[in-house]
Formats: C-alpha cells, structure tokens, sequence
C-alpha cells in the first residue's frame, strides 16, 4: 500500500512538474510578465501580404508588452544592403535587424550573440521547424539571429498539356534526367504558336547547377566550385533545353511575362515558389487542370530545392537589449505570430508548421501547401543574396551566356570563374 501511495504521489508530482514546465516554456514565449518598457526600433524589408503579416506580427508583441513604444522601418528589399551598412557604420541602426542567412556572416560583429538569451528562456531549438535555423549560427558558435519564415518551390505542371501529349504526370520520385525526358515531349509547335516544356523562371539559373549534385562554392564560400564537372554537366542540360526550344530562349522569354506563359498555356512546367503561389494561382483560375510536383532529385537521391529564410537579429549596440531580445523571441517562437506568418511563408515554429500552414490550401485552390514543408529536406539557401550578390552577378553571366549566346556550359564557365573568384576574396578580406 505504501508503494502504491508512493507511485501515486511521485505521479502526481511529475504531473506537477510537467505542467510547470510547459507553463514557464509558454511564458518565454508569450511574454514573461516583466515590466520591460522603453524604446525599440525594428528594422526590415518586405511588401504585399508579407508585410502586412510582419506588421500584424508586431501587434502581438506590443499585447504582450505594452510599456514599450516600437517603432517599425519597413524598406523595399533591393534598398535594404545598402541603408544598413550606412546605418551601422554610423552607429544609429535599429536595435532589432531583419536579416537573412545569405549574409553569410559579414555583418556578425554588429550583432548580439544570442546563444545566453536561448540558455537564460530555455527555449530549444528542437521546436524550430526542420531548416528554418540553417545558418544563424556561426561555424565558432556564435548565434546571429533567430529564424521567421523560409520558404522553397514546387513544379506547377499544366495536365491538359500532359494529356494531349500522353505523357504521365510527374511524380515526387521523378530525376532531371526524366525531366529532361519529359520536356522534350510536352514541347511543341512553332514561332508564336510554341509551346514550351518550363517557363525561364529567374529562379532556373539558381537550380541550374543542382541536377547531378553541383554547387556553385564549397561549404565557407572561399572557393568557386562552378568548374565541378557535376556542375558543368548540370549546366549543359539547360543548354540542351534552350537548343531543343524546350527552355525558351531570351528572345521568347521576353515577348511574354514568365507566369503568363503558363497561365496562357504556353508552358507546360513553372517553378512555382510559395511567394507567388497564391496569385499565379489566382491568374490560373479555371483555365485548366493543373497539379504541384516537387523539383526534380539528384542522382544521390536528394530533392534539389533553393529556400529564402528570414529571420532577426539584435544590434549589438542596442539601449533596449531587454525589450530587443523579447521581440525577437515572440516573432520566431510565439503561437500566435507563426500562425500568422504561415499564410505567407513557412513559419520558423515547427507546431505552426506542422498544423496551420500544413493544413492551408495554396490560395485559391485546393491543393495543400504540405509538399512545400516537405521540400525544406534538402533545400538549399539562396546562393547568390547578400554579401554574396556580387559573385551572383558574374554567375548570371555564366547563365545568360549559354541561355542567349548559345555558349557552352564550359566555355561560359571558363570565362567567368576568374572573376567569380577574385569577388569571393574580395568578400572575406571585408570581414
């Protein structure tokens, strides 16, 4: 009987226990019942419904901590590079920073370590959605900033133009060599009347070098790997495209929008990112039958994908650190955000993830928005953002080279990686 009561007791007691863990867990991520109060400026980029959702988002965390008065910079993105660093170097930037991980790192020393804030709120990265925190931690440890949204592509495929062809719809499990099968079946037609395999999507030169397991520098960007052999033949396949007329050529690329290609018909694949996937859906109506795919694999297996992150980080010069830090806990780790962030991105709380945006349909349609969650597997950051975007103009040149030159794959990349090269030294002597 004493053992008995023994067990019972000790139940009760973890019971106890659990729930006051999970009560202090929700209080570091809803607000902690401190009375942190003054200033805070909070700095970003972003437009549309993406906006309007980072601004419904800092009125969840103004109910939460009313005392202080935030004030909110929102910039296009394309102004964003420039007006931070001036605003760092002259010592007046936003106490909370919009960032991304394709920065790979050059504005670390203007931002709080946020490793002691995790440790102090217990919070665990295990509740952040599978690939949403690659790359705010540095390689010495250091934690830049927290994650918000991220977001990749699906494959759009019109079915009547598969239909007409006789060419089964694409599946999950489908290679860029079946791809490359595939386009040169479901094109067709001539001049103004062509109907092209895949739209020239300005993300294509990004996945260009991914099919046989290519990138374009090794893993801390000091190198060019464009001369890979993988990523030479990847490379060719898109030549072979744009010479077969499966991928159009620059001319064609331009005498049509990129989406109205495919609303029109004209296209038979478009890599749809989660960003537009709602209005090209909308523009799509019900002109015909369409389905989502995920990117082809490589020859390891791997779906190729590019993802976009978001997320924040704290200035290091910051008054409000306190009310700096609270912010950026409740965008990246309160319920309530990430349930709004999960109608324009895949939102960095894996609970959201896995239920709200899971169970969202692509807007106007009916088909869910899962397979966008489950293509973050092997995606890979934007390569070419950021601090980077330097060595990202010379590899468009590679691009526009074999898609408008009619250049071979090598003979573009052979004249571009000296360049490519001396852009990523340039990069890190600025570290």
């Amino acid at each position: 009987m004493k053992k008995l009561l023994a067990l019972l007791l000790a139940g009760v007691l973890t019971l106890y226990i659990t729930a006051c863990s999970n009560e202090s867990s929700q209080v570091s991520s809803q607000g902690d019942g401190k009375e942190i109060s003054g200033e805070l400026t909070i700095m970003g980029w972003g437009g549309g419904d993406e906006l309007k959702a980072r601004k419904e988002a800092t009125k969840v965390f103004q109910k939460l901590y009313p005392k202080v008065k935030v004030h909110e910079i929102w910039l296009p993105a394309d102004s964003v590079d420039q007006k931070l660093d001036a605003a760092l170097a002259a010592g007046n930037a936003a106490d909370v920073i919009m960032m991304s991980p394709d920065w790979k790192g050059l504005r670390s020393k203007w931002f709080e370590d946020l490793n002691p804030y995790l440790e102090k709120d217990n919070i665990n990265v295990v509740d952040i959605t599978p690939g949403a925190d690659d790359g705010y931690v540095d390689p010495d440890g250091k934690r830049e900033g927290m994650p918000t949204t991220q977001s990749d592509f699906m494959f759009a495929y019109n079915k009547e133009i598969f239909d007409k062809a006789g060419i089964p719809y694409p599946t999950n499990d489908w290679t860029w060599d079946d791809f490359k099968n595939i386009a040169e079946k479901v094109s067709s037609g001539s001049g103004a009347d062509r109907t092209y395999a895949i739209v020239s999507h300005w993300i294509l030169q990004s996945f260009a070098y991914l099919p046989y397991g290519g990138s374009p520098y090794n893993s801390d960007w000091t190198k060019q790997t464009i001369d890979d052999p993988k990523a030479i033949k990847a490379l060719e396949l898109f030549a072979d495209l744009v010479k077969s007329k499966s991928l159009p050529d620059d001319a064609a690329a331009k005498s049509i929008p990129m989406d109205q290609m495919f609303v029109s018909g004209k296209a038979a694949i478009y890599p749809l990112g989660l960003f537009e996937a709602g209005e090209v859906a909308k523009k799509i109506g019900n002109n015909f039958k369409w389905g989502v795919v995920l990117p082809p694999k490589d020859p390891s297996g791997k779906h190729t994908n590019i993802k976009f992150q978001t997320g924040f980080a704290m200035n290091k010069a910051s008054k409000n650190k306190e009310a700096a830090w609270a912010y950026i806990k409740t965008i990246s780790m309160n319920k309530e955000v990430n349930d709004i962030y999960a109608k324009v991105g895949i939102p960095a709380l894996k609970e959201s993830a896995d239920t709200t945006f899971s169970e969202l349909n692509i807007p106007n349609t009916d088909i869910k928005q899962t397979d966008y969650l489950n293509g973050l597997a092997d995606a890979t950051t934007f390569p070419w953002g950021g601090s980077i975007n330097k060595a990202g103009d010379l590899y468009e040149q590679i691009w526009q080279q074999i898609t408008t030159q009619g250049s071979s794959a090598k003979d573009a990349i052979e004249k571009f990686i000296p360049q490519i090269q001396a852009a990523l030294d340039e990069i890190h002597q600025k570290k």
